[in-house]
């Protein structure tokens, strides 16, 4: 008699552990530099301010709510634009993740 063919289902995927305090603090940090850079770049004409500002914006908007609000308000003042930080949010997520996955695969190789 043949056996009855049990299905193997899907294990409950665990929730994200939240970031080590260390890497809040990496990431605040790198959200005020790059704002700090973005103010310094509305006045010197070598540096992009607008882009310092968004990116620094876009970091800091998980930790702060006025960050979130300004982001919010600059969608709604440059509706042009808005696809073009939609864009410019996805390539640096992809580019952020491609560099995690060369950092993991170098310690990986180092422990080896």
């Amino acid at each position: 008699m043949a056996r009855r063919r049990e299905y193997l289902t899907i294990p409950r995927m665990l929730p994200p552990k939240p970031p080590s305090a260390w890497a809040r603090r990496g990431k605040i940090l790198s959200g005020w530099g790059f704002l700090l850079l973005g103010v310094a770049g509305l006045f010197l004409p070598v540096l992009q301010g607008f882009l310092f500002l968004a990116v620094g914006l876009y970091i800091l908007r998980d930790e702060y709510a006025w960050a979130q609000r300004t982001i919010d308000w600059m969608r709604r003042k440059f509706p042009r634009y808005t696809a073009q930080m939609d864009q410019g949010r996805d390539r640096a997520a992809a580019w952020l993740q491609r560099w995690r996955r060369k950092v993991r695969r170098t310690i990986y190789q180092v422990r080896r």
